[in-house]
């Protein structure tokens, strides 16, 4: 494997990990849209040296609370179905929302350290006297 193709893997890690960053802040937009489902991004490894390839998942988690329309009284025990006069909020959970942000954020990290890394090592191999 050349230093230019060690790369490779971390600028798709990069991509992936932008993709991930652009879900986790449409859920954080999405916090209080009613009826909002939100998205999760998991990454998965391409065969060697390729790098990593974000799968998004589309309101891939449960309904959201109940929430009535102005003017009706807040039912806690409405069944799941979402009952006349009632819409369903957004099931966007802050907290998992930011732990998902810091978890991409130090991926994203950790693969741009590669760049200047290996760069300095090509610097490194051009620059040797023989």
């Amino acid at each position: 494997m050349s230093l230019i193709s060690a790369m490779y893997p971390s600028v798709t890690a990069l991509e992936a990990f932008g993709v991930g960053t652009r879900v986790t802040a449409h859920n954080l937009a999405n916090v209080l849209t009613d009826g909002f489902k939100a998205s999760r991004t998991t990454y998965a490894d391409l065969p060697r040296y390729s790098g990593v390839a974000p799968n998004v998942q589309a309101g891939a988690r449960s309904s959201g609370p109940l929430i009535p329309a102005p003017g009706l009284p807040r039912d806690p025990n409405a069944a799941a179905w979402v009952p006349q006069g009632y819409v369903e909020g957004s099931d966007t959970d802050i907290a998992t929302e930011m732990v998902s942000l810091i978890v991409t954020q130090r991926g994203y990290q950790a693969n741009a350290k590669v760049i200047p890394t290996v760069d300095a090592m090509l610097g490194a191999v051009i620059n040797l006297k023989i």
